[in-house]
């Protein structure tokens, strides 16, 4: 059976994995990210794009789903909402010298 590769993200995807790395560096950015925590997100700002009450909510919510990564075990929030920049095609920001 062929693999069947994931098509870029919408920019409605794209705009709300921004907006969920947003959130993430303001929320408890040095905090643990759980897979739990990824999959609320995803139905959470979908739903407050769209509305609790569409059929466009479950559609952006599994594309969020399908291009956010997994999450790693101890990921901070702060690394994840990199990753989700990244997915979202951003290039990664160099972190100052410390």
């Amino acid at each position: 059976m062929p693999d069947i590769a994931t098509p870029p993200p919408t920019e409605t995807c794209r705009a709300l994995l921004l907006r969920i790395a947003a959130y993430l560096d303001r929320s408890r950015p040095t905090s643990l990210m759980w897979p739990a925590s990824r999959e609320l997100l995803a139905g959470q700002f979908a739903a407050e794009h769209y509305g609790i009450r569409t059929d466009l909510v479950a559609e952006i919510e599994a594309e969020l789903l399908a291009h956010a990564p997994g999450v790693t075990p101890g990921t901070r929030r702060k690394q994840y909402a990199k990753e989700l920049r990244r997915a979202a095609g951003l290039s990664p920001v160099p972190e100052p010298p410390a």
